[in-house]
């Protein structure tokens, strides 16, 4: 796949892009005006601790034309690691401890040095930034995935205030975590949205599914797909269906999300988990026991 200019974040040996969000819309732009597909991908605290033992997931994400960052953590355990730290190993603990500290404060405090080399860009305002260039383009829009009629919801929704895009949407089948099709029914399930999505020929197809499903069905079918490019999304669409609440900005800001989702979904603790405390332990460790830059 063709690169754009753009620096990376490496977070546990995955790549991570730092591309403004006015970046990402040119490269939307260029490619479907050239006829080259694009594949954007959202990894998040949760989905670098899957790609860390799933060598599949790693290498989806690592050769994506974009790898955004969906959230403040990143952003955070990329400073981190990028930080110089000493190589004796009893002054490294205590260094990287009050590194992660500082880091941990320049959320609050310093944010320019935060975002110097990474910015985060929340993959469902990505997606909502996509859909006003499609609006403004006239581009077709297909939504894939969600549950419970999310897709068909959010479709709904967005076309009230989109008119000039034309949406389609499919739920699909259900998937297992290679992104496969778990029954013989599923499988004529997911050969009619492959039927479907290339007989619309979007522009745009967004896919809904959780991780690593998402990543893995995308990268399979995009050379069989008649689509300029895809993009996965993972819980966008129940969000803007209306089928969970929102954060407070204030909240996605510093890297709290993870606290809102306990409260609103407190049945997906071991996903909120991985967000804090195991992703941040796991980029800890991993600093002590590699070489950096010696700072002392």
């Amino acid at each position: 796949m063709l690169k754009i200019d753009r620096k990376y974040g490496n977070i546990l040996g995955i790549n991570i892009s730092s591309t403004p969000r006015s970046r990402v819309l040119t490269l939307v732009r260029s490619r479907l005006a050239s006829k080259r597909k694009f594949y954007i991908v959202t990894p998040n605290p949760e989905i670098v601790l899957k790609a860390v033992s799933d060598k599949r997931l790693a290498k989806i994400i690592n050769s994506a034309d974009l790898a955004i960052a969906d959230g403040v953590g990143l952003v955070q355990a990329a400073k981190f690691l990028s930080m110089a730290s000493p190589k004796n190993s009893f002054l490294k603990i205590p260094f990287c401890f009050f590194q992660g500290l500082w880091v941990g404060l320049a959320t609050f405090l310093d944010k320019d040095w935060l975002f110097r080399e990474l910015r985060p860009i929340k993959g469902r305002e990505m997606f909502l930034e996509l859909v006003r260039l499609a609006n403004k383009k006239g581009w077709r829009v297909f939504l894939l995935g969600g549950e419970h009629g999310e897709a068909e919801e959010t479709a709904k929704k967005l076309q009230r205030s989109y008119k000039a895009v034309t949406f389609a949407w499919r739920e699909g089948p259900i998937f297992d975590k290679e992104g496969l099709a778990i029954s013989a029914a599923g499988l004529n399930e997911e050969k009619e949205a492959v039927y479907a999505i290339n007989e619309f020929q979007p522009e745009l197809l967004f896919v809904a599914l959780e991780t690593p499903k998402q990543e893995k069905w995308v990268s399979r079918w995009l050379p069989k797909l008649s689509i300029g490019g895809a993009m996965v999304v993972g819980g966008a669409f129940r969000y803007i269906a209306g089928q969970a609440p929102l954060p407070p900005k204030w909240m996605e800001e510093v890297g709290l999300e993870w606290v809102w989702r306990l409260i609103t979904e407190p049945w997906r603790i071991g996903r909120v988990l991985n967000a804090w405390p195991i992703f941040p332990l796991r980029v800890f460790l991993y600093k002590i026991t590699i070489d950096t830059p010696e700072a002392l």
